[in-house]
């Protein structure tokens, strides 16, 4: 892929917004088979575990770290169909969550239909019984323009937490 020109960058960024602000509105309307319906059916949708190292030392790159999760398109669809039939004790009653995103930057594209885009993120959960959760990081986003319509190819999630306990909940 290439570097973005200027006016090119503004103008798909803006664009590029608009779905990650439409994406995490489905997911805070439970509106997860419209969510899905924005996966690539080969996608890659991923979060490896960091370890406390410095800047040069850390390398995220390899494909086997070790991951809190590592999906594609069929196991995020079965954690869907799993949601929705009230056996995960996990999320009954379901959570009550609010996504955020920022800084979105268009990083690389091949066209106006294959772009690579970093954003920051934060994501509250919230369970009954003052049970509250912050999940804060980073994505790095491969999408595709078909017909129209963004379509997810890859998300690499980068959480900055040490520790992470029982998240349930799509970033």
């Amino acid at each position: 892929m290439a570097r973005v020109d200027e006016s090119m960058s503004s103008e798909l960024r803006l664009e590029l917004e608009e779905v990650l602000i439409h994406e995490y509105w489905l997911l805070d309307n439970n509106r997860l088979e419209q969510w899905l319906a924005l996966i690539c059916e080969d996608v890659r949708y991923w979060a490896p575990v960091r370890e406390n190292l410095t800047l040069d030392e850390e390398c995220l790159e390899q494909t086997d770290l070790l991951t809190h999760f590592d999906e594609d398109k069929v196991t995020l669809g079965l954690r869907v169909a799993r949601l929705r039939t009230g056996s995960a004790h996990a999320e009954e009653p379901p959570s009550r969550t609010r996504h955020f995103v920022s800084n979105v930057k268009v990083l690389e594209a091949v066209s106006s239909l294959e772009v690579v885009v970093d954003s920051n993120f934060s994501v509250f959960r919230s369970r009954p019984g003052l049970e509250e959760h912050w999940f804060v990081g980073g994505r790095t986003d491969y999408w595709l323009k078909e017909k129209n319509q963004w379509f997810l190819k890859n998300r690499f999630i980068k959480f900055d937490h040490d520790v992470i306990e029982n998240i349930t909940v799509f970033v």
